[in-house]
């Protein structure tokens, strides 16, 4: 009996460790003309929203259960769409600011994302939202398998209920702590390679938090008052819950400090009244952010000494020393008040002394970290579209090295020819960057046609449906 009893826990504890969707509520659906009046540009699509609930481990490998937002584009067309993970920033509130809830500001970014031509996918992190518990900020596992486990997951509910069509493109972005979950869930893929068959085809990386250890520790010792000193204060809580770093707070805190600390991390008030709180001791004290710290973790924290617990945790959650691969978009604002834009700078610098070639650092300029936004994610579906595909319904595409595509790039109005062909005449559609249908037709006699005179300039799509049942994908650029 012993035996048997053993078998159906091991055997329930791994039904329950798969990643699948375990429940979904749909959501509103976002027209792209409200669209249009909140975004910088003209939205493509209509979206169809749904809050997820999904299987995933928490923070200490037991199986578990969290939840995140799916935003699908909405078309008549029988194409597919590339996936795209966005990793939102810290949760200055309730555990129900998460965007999986409706009505919450951060879900524009996704639906930016999502109108221009991407199923948008939004995890809420362990202990956000659906997930009981406390929230693991700033921790890199965690935040990578809460992502990982979602990606899996989703793709299996929308292929199962036939939910939407998507292909085998992934793109990563977050800004701010999503930028640092960005950093995590990408070298997590790309790195820690699985069954799961994924890969990244392109990640943006916005105005994250990359170097915990050395970065972010040195905000502790500068001069002034700290920005946000709850933010910081915050993940040291939450790597003592993680890695149990002290027997108790006060081993790390001092009075008056301390008390505040103690009842953020019991849960008693959140985010933004415990920095209101830890903000206002500090001006009335006249201390430095670091005066909240016993003096021996003061001193460790100061001498980097890489054999103390403490440091290892907080190296433990860097996420820039590896080599991406992949294009890889790392964005900052130089007025940055909250996150200092040295992490991007380390990160670009050491990545690159890796040997990664496919990092592309660049500044947003003199923007603070709110204004820093906006151009990000811009610039990020920008970069994106240089990689983003779509598959229509001509057929399975093959590779087909052979067949040759010129002028490439080209002009509105002009023609290209297509050559290789043993029949020439084929069925083509043409998409721009964001899967929109921007021309239909069959070649000529000579495997040509010619592009329409209204063109916009930029990236777009052709796809050719041969007579074996296959297809031929050809990234056409317009000047």
């Amino acid at each position: 009996m012993k035996n048997l009893l053993l078998l159906f826990l091991c055997a329930l504890t791994t039904n329950l460790s798969a990643q699948e969707v375990v429940d979904v509520e749909v959501q509103d659906v976002q027209s792209s003309f409200i669209l249009s009046l909140i975004l910088p540009f003209t939205p493509e699509y209509n979206l169809q929203n749904y809050k997820v609930q999904y299987t995933t481990v928490d923070a200490f490998g037991q199986p578990d259960t969290a939840s995140g937002l799916v935003t699908i584009p909405i078309t008549t067309d029988d194409i597919s769409f590339p996936i795209a993970v966005y990793n939102h920033g810290t949760v200055g509130g309730e555990r129900e600011a998460v965007l999986s809830r409706e009505g919450i500001q951060e879900r524009f970014l996704v639906a930016a994302i999502a109108t221009s031509g991407y199923i948008g996918l939004a995890p809420d992190y362990l202990g956000l939202g659906d997930n009981d518990g406390r929230h693991p900020y700033v921790h890199a596992k965690t935040e990578a398998s809460a992502g990982r486990d979602m990606v899996i997951a989703v793709k299996k509910w929308m292929e199962e209920e036939a939910i939407a069509q998507f292909n085998d493109q992934l793109f990563i972005t977050g800004y701010s702590q999503g930028g640092h979950a960005a950093a995590a869930l990408h070298r997590d893929i790309a790195t820690n390679p699985g069954d799961d068959g994924l890969t990244v085809t392109a990640a943006s990386h916005l105005s994250g938090p990359y170097s915990i250890s050395e970065v972010m520790v040195g905000t502790i010792f500068q001069d002034g008052n700290a920005t946000l000193p709850g933010y910081i204060a915050y993940t040291y809580i939450s790597y003592d819950y993680v890695y149990s770093l002290f027997d108790s707070l006060a081993q790390a805190f001092v009075p008056p400090y301390l008390e505040p600390i103690q009842r953020f991390a019991d849960q008693e008030i959140n985010l933004t009244v415990f920095n209101a709180e830890l903000d206002n001791l500090l001006m009335t004290n006249g201390d430095q952010f670091n005066a909240i710290f016993q003096d021996s973790i003061r001193e460790v924290l100061r001498s980097g000494d890489p054999t103390y617990p403490i440091n290892i945790a907080l190296a433990d959650n860097d996420t820039y020393d590896w080599a991406p691969e992949q294009p890889t978009l790392i964005y900052y604002c130089t007025e940055d008040e909250q996150v200092p834009f040295r992490n991007a700078i380390l990160a670009d610098s050491v990545m690159r002394a890796n040997g990664s070639t496919s990092v592309v650092l660049e500044s947003g300029g003199p923007l603070d970290h709110n204004g820093c936004v906006i151009p990000a994610i811009l610039r990020t579906i920008q970069f994106w579209d240089q990689y983003a595909e779509v598959i229509s319904s001509l057929g399975a595409p093959v590779a087909r090295p052979d067949l040759t595509l010129s002028p490439n790039p080209t002009y509105a109005g002009g023609e290209l020819r297509l050559s290789g062909l043993d029949v020439a005449i084929l069925p083509f559609t043409l998409y721009d960057a964001s899967g929109r249908i921007i021309l239909r037709g069959v070649t000529d006699s000579a495997g040509s046609l010619r592009l329409p005179n209204h063109l916009r300039s930029g990236l777009h799509v052709l796809r050719l449906g041969m007579g074996d049942g296959t297809s031929v994908v050809r990234r056409v650029v317009v000047h």
